[in-house]
C-alpha cells in the first residue's frame, strides 16, 4: 500500500505552501476568465475595468497580472523542485519562493506595475481591517480569502523556523519540535479579526437598522471561529471535555458559515424557506441552472464539515495529523474558496446586474427569472 505522506518528502513545507498560493491563482485567473465567458462584468465589479475601446478580457489589467504570475510561478515552483529533489536542501527551495515574491512587490515599472501597486495597497489597507468604499466589494472578497488561507499562513511562521533552525532535509520529528500552537493559532486567527473588524465598520455606516442587522451577524459569524481555532490548542485530547467543546465550537462556525455562504453570500433562497416552491426559482437572471447552484452547495456544505475527521477513529484521526493530511486539508479548503470567490462575484452579479452585451454570445445562455 501507498505511503501518502512520503509523497511530501518531495516537496518541503515552503513549496507545499507556495503550491497552494499557486493553486488560488491559478483558480481565480480561472474564474475571471469563465465569469468573463459567461457575460458577467466581473473586472468592473473588481473596480478593475476593461481599458478604453477595448472589450477582451485578456486586456485587463488584473486578468493579464494573474496570468502572468500563474505562469511566472509556475516556473519557479518547478525551479525550486528540481533544486529540492537534487540538492535534498530545503534551504535552497526557498530562494525560488523569494523570488516570486519580490517580483510581485518589487517597485520597477514592469510586469503590471499599476496593478500590482493596486494590490499592494489593497495589502496594507486590509491588514488594518480597513477596506476602501469605492473598493469595497473587492477588499472583501480579498479578506474572506485570506481566511481561508489562515493555516496557510500560520505555517509560513513554521516553514521560517524550519529555515533558521534546521540545517539540510527536516525530520517529522524535529518539525513537531519548532511548532508553536499558540503563536500559529494567533496568526490563523488574524484574517478573522480582519473580517470581523470589517464588519463592525461596515455596521457602522450602514444607511438602516437591516443593514446593521446583517453587518452584525456577519461580524457574529467570524466571531464563532475564535472558539474554533483556539480551543484546539487545549482540546486536542480525545473524549475531554475541552475536546467535546471544540468540536461543538467548530460545528457552530461550520454550519452557521455554510448557511451564510449560500443564504447571504451566494444569494439563494432555498435555505431559507426550503418548503416554499419559490424558494427553489431564481427571482433574477442567474448564467446557470438550479441544479449547479444545488450542488456546488452540497460540495460546499462537505467541504465546511472537514473538522468531522477529528472525530473518527485515531486510526483515521492520525492520519490527517500527518504532514499529507494537513496538506490535504489546506488544499481541499482553498479549493472550497475558489468555489465561493466565483459563486460570490457571480451573485454579486445578478443583484446589480452588471452584465455584459459581449458578440457571439446567446441572451438565452442567462436563466430568467419565472
Amino acid at each position: 500500500m501507498i505511503d501518502l505522506n512520503k509523497l511530501v518528502d518531495y516537496m518541503p513545507l515552503i513549496l507545499r505552501l507556495y503550491f497552494l498560493v499557486l493553486f488560488g491563482l491559478y483558480s481565480f485567473t480561472f474564474a475571471l476568465w469563465l465569469l468573463y465567458a459567461y457575460r458577467v462584468d466581473v473586472f468592473a465589479l473588481l473596480n478593475n475595468p476593461l481599458p478604453v475601446n477595448r472589450l477582451n478580457q485578456y486586456q485587463a489589467p488584473l486578468y493579464r497580472l494573474t496570468y502572468k504570475l500563474s505562469i511566472i510561478g509556475t516556473f519557479l515552483f518547478v525551479a525550486a523542485e528540481i533544486i529540492y529533489v537534487l540538492t535534498e536542501s530545503s534551504e535552497l527551495s526557498y530562494i525560488p519562493v523569494a523570488i516570486f515574491c519580490v517580483i510581485i512587490f518589487m517597485p520597477v515599472r514592469k510586469l503590471q506595475y499599476f496593478q500590482r501597486k493596486v494590490f499592494i495597497r489593497q495589502c496594507l489597507r486590509i491588514s488594518t481591517g480597513k477596506y476602501a468604499v469605492e473598493c469595497k466589494f473587492p477588499d472583501i472578497i480579498f479578506s474572506d480569502l485570506l481566511t481561508s488561507y489562515s493555516r496557510v499562513i500560520a505555517d509560513l511562521w513554521l516553514a521560517g523556523a524550519i529555515l533558521i533552525y534546521i540545517v539540510g532535509k527536516p525530520t517529522s520529528s524535529r518539525r513537531k519540535e519548532l511548532e508553536n500552537e499558540a503563536i500559529m493559532s494567533l496568526i490563523a486567527a488574524y484574517p478573522y479579526a480582519i473580517r470581523f473588524r470589517q464588519c463592525l465598520i461596515e455596521r457602522a455606516h450602514a444607511d438602516n437598522e437591516q443593514g446593521q442587522f446583517w453587518s452584525t451577524m456577519n461580524a457574529i459569524k467570524y466571531l464563532t471561529a475564535f472558539p474554533a481555532i483556539f480551543l484546539g490548542i487545549v482540546g486536542n485530547q480525545r473524549m475531554t471535555f475541552m475536546w467535546f467543546l471544540w468540536n461543538a465550537s467548530s460545528a457552530i462556525n461550520s454550519t452557521y458559515s455554510f448557511w451564510w455562504d449560500v443564504s447571504q453570500d451566494w444569494n439563494l433562497d432555498f435555505l431559507k424557506d426550503p418548503l416554499n416552491d419559490k424558494s427553489w426559482k431564481f427571482q433574477t437572471r442567474r448564467p446557470f441552472s438550479i441544479v449547479v447552484y444545488i450542488f456546488f452547495s452540497a460540495l460546499d456544505f462537505i467541504l465546511r464539515m472537514s473538522w468531522v475527521v477529528r472525530v473518527l477513529s485515531e486510526r483515521h484521526t492520525s492520519f490527517f495529523a500527518t504532514d499529507f493530511g494537513i496538506f490535504l486539508m489546506q488544499f481541499l479548503e482553498v479549493f472550497r474558496r475558489c468555489i465561493w470567490v466565483f459563486f460570490r462575484i457571480e451573485a454579486e452579479a445578478s443583484k446589480t446586474m452588471a452584465y455584459l452585451s459581449v458578440h457571439g454570445f446567446n441572451d438565452d445562455a442567462l436563466s430568467h427569472p419565472e
